[in-house]
């Protein structure tokens, strides 16, 4: 089974460096895991926009959930876009904005309202 864990948060300046990244405050990491072998990582700092510092996986619906893991507090918090700091290292889905800033609206509406929408 795969798990989606958040990084704890007195492990989170450790993580930073050991991805090559550096750690503005306050962030949240999470990674994703089948027993002891790890299948992608995602970090995010809070702002507005959110910046997307990395994310690795080994597909687009792993990225997806590691990301969505990452900004849903964020967006439940009041922030309403994200950008990414840097190319994502691992294929996304076509809904991520990865040049410019992107909604965070647009990845959490209710399926009802994106059904609208099209």
């Amino acid at each position: 089974m795969i798990q989606i864990l958040p990084v704890p948060a007195e492990r989170l300046p450790t993580f930073c460096r050991e991805k090559g990244l550096q750690s503005p405050a306050p962030l949240r990491g999470y990674t994703a895991c089948q027993g002891d072998c790890s299948l992608g990582w995602c970090l995010v700092a809070q702002g507005e926009p959110c910046l997307v510092l990395g994310v690795e996986a080994e597909d687009s619906l792993l990225a997806d959930g590691l990301l969505r893991g990452a900004l849903f507090p964020l967006y439940e918090g009041g922030a309403r876009q994200y950008r990414f700091a840097a190319p994502a290292a691992a294929p996304l889905p076509e809904r991520y904005v990865t040049a410019g800033c992107g909604e965070l609206s647009e990845l959490f509406a209710p399926c009802c309202q994106k059904e609208e929408k099209g």
